[in-house]
């Protein structure tokens, strides 16, 4: 078998079988496709699944390396020839899995940078909430910090999901898995303010009016368009762009906040763990080493000998 008809075949075993998320399903992928372009411009267009032995794998992992690829796509280029040639013996299409004594790296976590809990205050004061497009961006901003929630996350709630109202709401976050996310305060009185503008009802009076929007996406572009997830980057990117200088300015920059705020105020890992949706402890552990960054500041101003 050619080496990209068993990469496409590998794709749809991800998005059909495993039922994986569509840009996992084409992180996966591209990995892949530029295993099967680098093979083929020094081997040619004919290259087959068989033909790739363990010293093409790692030619092509040097070559990546002295791209200067960063160790976490590294990791995931790994992973992905790994999983591609597993698959690919368990359909007997290869005998060998050439990726068995291919060596496995660990990469370090980078500690994320934080926005002060203070400059997150002064974000939130930012949209024009005297028009519905300062209302949705004001929602979207405490909603993001406030859950802690992934920007897919986000962009895929619907109304129904906030039902019956009240303080929480039903998340499907990776790999399918549904939590129930805490959702107060701040977060939801904005996102009810922008419902009550965009949807003309009621919101905190009428369960009623509000189970008619069911199916309506949590929030939009304009009145009834699900809104993008590249706009929900660009809101936090210019929101958090005029109150941090710093070089990640993202969605994930407020779920990173979130996390570390939460542990700062005393909150226990593995509630946090559970609020993200992290399947592994370890994941969220990181937010622990910015923490204890934040407090050897604290100790540094405070103590008189520190």
């Amino acid at each position: 078998m050619k080496l990209d008809e068993a990469i496409e075949r590998f794709r749809e075993h991800l998005s059909h079988e495993r039922d994986l998320s569509p840009r996992t399903v084409e992180a996966y992928a591209g990995d892949l496709a530029r295993m099967a372009r680098v093979v083929a411009g020094r081997r040619g267009d004919d290259v087959t699944v068989t033909d790739m032995d363990l010293g093409e794998v790692r030619a092509f992992l040097a070559g990546e390396v002295s791209r200067g690829l960063s160790s976490r796509s590294m990791m995931r280029r790994i992973s992905s020839i790994r999983a591609f040639f597993r698959y690919m013996r368990r359909c007997r299409v290869i005998e060998d899995d050439p990726t068995l004594h291919l060596g496995r790296r660990v990469s370090r976590r980078s500690i994320p940078t934080v926005v002060s809990a203070e400059r997150i205050e002064k974000m939130m004061e930012l949209p024009d909430t005297n028009q519905l497009k300062g209302l949705r961006d004001r929602a979207v901003l405490e909603f993001l910090y406030g859950t802690g929630v992934r920007l897919s996350e986000l962009h895929a709630l619907n109304v129904a999901d906030f039902l019956p109202l009240g303080e929480t709401v039903k998340v499907m976050g990776k790999g399918n898995k549904e939590r129930i996310v805490p959702f107060g305060g701040a977060a939801r009185q904005a996102l009810f303010d922008y419902w009550r503008e965009r949807l003309a009802i009621p919101v905190t009076q009428s369960v009623e009016a509000v189970a008619s929007y069911a199916d309506e996406p949590a929030f939009a572009t304009e009145r009834t368009r699900r809104i993008s997830r590249r706009t929900v980057q660009r809101i936090a990117s210019r929101y958090i762009g005029q109150v941090a200088a710093i070089t990640s300015m993202s969605p994930h920059t407020l779920r990173h906040a979130f996390a570390t705020h939460m542990l700062d105020n005393g909150a226990d890992l593995r509630a946090v763990q559970e609020l993200l949706g992290h399947a592994s402890l370890s994941t969220t552990q990181i937010y622990t080493h910015v923490s204890v960054e934040h407090l050897k500041k604290v100790y540094g101003k405070a103590h008189p000998r520190a």
